[in-house]
């Protein structure tokens, strides 16, 4: 009998649904990072065209419960080669039985657990128990993790989480008089958005009459208004221009005119005849190679830059790794980063360490301060009390490592060095897999 993927295979529809899935992969899919990992609305519909017969609508039958479906129910699957297992779990949702195979044992155990049973109420409860039990401190699991996630939010002031830490290898200077350690970036740029923002065209100052973007809400990555610079070519957002540009601060309700400087208090703001409109404005989070701040760039991007902490100009998309092969800035030597690895004694890796990093402040945000930490608790709303920069952008930043940063990590890093021979953590030796030449294949059956 003829299929349907024999005939068509609705490759726009899909696409569109694979874009934003490439961004943020479903939670079944996140036991474990692996690489090339394919789209599952690619695989269930490649799966559904294979099952079904010609003249079947693909996409109708996309979003079906196949429970009791004959056409997809028992079919045997087999996936030689399941790496991730996309594959493999979408046809387990469409109730076939399938079969996956993998000479990686990583990817054959990331399989096998995301497939097999669970029971979510013994789940919860494990993981609650494991969440309460006391430490040495005499914190709880859950109290000691989080304490060593915290940082200060540059806004407020107030304690805040820390969501993401940045970290960059070093490579060993070659050249045998210097062997500096050589932090390899590519470039210095940290992260890029270009946030939707509410804003008045065309607003008149009340003192000099001349006219700006009134923009209602603030566009920021920062907290930190001394560390936000401005291309003035294009600042003002996309298809905006040079058009000059001011904030109504979120907490005072006033403004400043960018032609006279004088401040004004824009009341007229909640006018509902006051035509309000979006604009995308271009940000750019960048560390300075120099003194290791982190600033930001509204607009576009020059060829040099100026750090506005220490003043010194650089490339920010000019790193000193080029294809393979970094620059030593203490001695001018060029060498392949490889060549630095082989150089290193045994069983040693490149050194690591951090650079930024990304937190959370549930004040910030809007959030009530009642004991809400990133393991879920909700936070209710309220009135922000002070003149924030990222309260449009739920109160994320990104900043700095600090001195109190490097304090804690210096701490924890000792603490480990001290205890990890009665820790339980990993110590055996990485199976046989597919690149350390396995004798026989694994296989994860359902």
């Amino acid at each position: 009998m003829k299929r349907a993927i024999e005939e068509s295979f609705p490759i726009v529809e899909i696409n569109r649904l694979a874009i934003p899935e490439r961004n943020a992969f479903k939670p079944i899919y996140k036991m474990h990072k692996w690489f090339a990992r394919r789209a599952s609305c690619v695989f269930r519909a490649i799966l559904l065209a294979a099952m079904k017969p010609a003249g079947t609508d693909i996409m109708d039958e996309f979003y079906k419960d196949h429970t009791d479906d004959p056409d997809t129910n028992g079919v045997r699957i087999l996936d030689p080669f399941m790496g991730g297992g996309t594959t493999v779990i979408e046809a387990l949702r469409l109730g076939c039985h399938v079969t996956g195979i993998d000479l990686n044992p990583v990817a054959w155990f990331i399989v096998k657990t995301e497939v097999e049973p669970v029971d979510i109420g013994e789940l919860e409860g494990a993981f609650e128990r494991l969440a309460q039990r006391k430490t040495a401190s005499g914190k709880s699991v859950k109290e000691e993790l989080l304490s060593h996630y915290k940082t200060d939010c540059p806004c407020c002031g107030q304690e805040a989480d820390i969501i993401y830490t940045f970290w960059v290898k070093s490579a060993i200077c070659t050249n045998p008089t210097c062997k500096k350690q050589v932090p390899l970036f590519k470039d210095y740029i940290i992260a890029k958005k270009s946030p939707s923002i509410r804003y008045i065209p065309e607003y008149h100052c009340p003192h000099c009459k001349k006219t700006f973007d009134l923009e209602i809400e603030s566009a920021s990555l920062i907290a930190e208004k001394s560390l936000m610079m401005e291309n003035p070519l294009d600042s003002a957002g996309e298809k905006r221009g040079n058009k000059r540009w001011t904030v109504v601060d979120n907490f005072t309700g006033k403004a400043k005119c960018p032609w006279c400087n004088k401040p004004f208090e824009p009341k007229d703001i909640k006018d509902k005849k006051i035509k309000k409109s979006r604009k995308k404005v271009p940000l750019m989070v960048l560390l300075c190679p120099h003194c290791y701040s982190v600033w930001q760039m509204r607009g576009s991007l020059t060829e040099e830059l100026q750090c506005p902490t220490c003043g010194k100009e650089y490339s920010p998309t000019s790193g000193n790794v080029v294809k393979g092969k970094f620059i030593c800035e203490a001695c001018g030597n060029k060498d392949a980063v490889i060549v630095s690895v082989k150089k290193l004694p045994e069983n040693t890796s490149l050194p690591i360490k951090p650079y930024a990093i990304q937190g959370y402040c549930h004040r910030c945000a809007g959030k009530k301060d009642s004991g809400t930490d990133l393991l879920g608790q909700v936070f209710a709303s309220f009135q922000l009390e002070h003149s924030c920069q990222v309260h449009t952008n739920n109160g994320k930043f990104f900043r700095r490592i600090t001195p109190e940063f490097w304090k804690k990590y210096n701490a924890i890093t000792d603490r480990w060095a001290k205890d990890k021979q009665q820790l339980p953590y990993p110590q055996v030796p990485v199976p046989y897999g597919e690149k350390t030449k396995p004798q026989f294949g694994r296989t994860c059956s359902r």
